[in-house]
């Protein structure tokens, strides 16, 4: 008797415990989400997207460095010559192959600047080593090559009328000897790479109405003129 009335009593414990039971998991299904749990599952997907916008950003960064050093140079110093450049066609201009006459002869002049190319260098700081520069010489002059080139491209000129006209005894061939060998080699070190195009009758190209990239000219004969160590205007002593 006693055993049943112990199991009576436990009968009732045990259906509610097994009560309380579901009632905690029916609540926890029916309550809502905490707030924490939502925010944290919104914020990993915008974890995701900040950092794949990072990323993007640092390689964007990156390849921008890479691209503006490999465009970007130093600007020249002061005492140097201008870079500029400009786009040129070549047009034939007779007056240049033209015979030694006072017109041809002022043509030629005025392709060099007064002190024929001649400048003087003016820095407060020491010049760098440099080839062919003697730093111990308190006045620092130098020609710049164009205008030698000039000069030299027309004493080959005066040389040949010269000797065309019989006067051999005129012709300084120690000097144009120089000239050949340093037309040579100046215009092997500009090698200018503008394509002349074949002509239709095949007679080979005479290089004019081709477009050329080239040094402003202009801006090297005023930078000579602004910095000239001499006011003659020559191109032939």
């Amino acid at each position: 008797m006693a055993d049943t009335a112990r199991e009576e009593l436990a009968i009732p414990f045990l259906t509610t415990r097994k009560e309380e039971k579901e009632r905690l998991l029916d609540s926890a299904v029916a309550s809502p989400e905490p707030p924490y749990e939502r925010k944290r599952k919104l914020a990993t997907p915008m974890r995701i997207v900040v950092g794949v916008l990072v990323l993007f950003n640092l390689c964007l960064c990156v390849t921008l460095i890479f691209v503006t050093r490999a465009h970007w140079a130093p600007s020249p110093p002061s005492w140097m010559p201008p870079e500029r450049y400009n786009k040129q066609i070549f047009q034939f201009q007779q007056i240049f192959g033209e015979e030694p006459t006072e017109q041809s002869e002022a043509a030629w002049t005025r392709l060099v600047p007064m002190g024929k190319g001649w400048i003087n260098i003016t820095t407060e700081s020491e010049l760098p080593s440099m080839p062919g520069l003697d730093r111990n010489v308190p006045e620092k002059k130098a020609l710049l090559s164009v205008f030698h080139q000039i000069h030299c491209l027309y004493m080959t000129r005066s040389g040949f009328f010269a000797a065309r006209d019989g006067h051999l005894d005129t012709v300084n061939t120690t000097h144009l000897s120089h000239c050949w060998d340093y037309l040579r080699q100046s215009i092997m070190c500009s090698g200018d790479t503008t394509l002349e195009w074949k002509p239709a009758n095949d007679i080979g190209s005479t290089g004019w109405g081709y477009q050329h990239i080239c040094k402003d000219y202009t801006s090297l004969f005023i930078f000579a003129e602004q910095h000239r160590s001499t006011d003659k205007k020559v191109i032939h002593s």
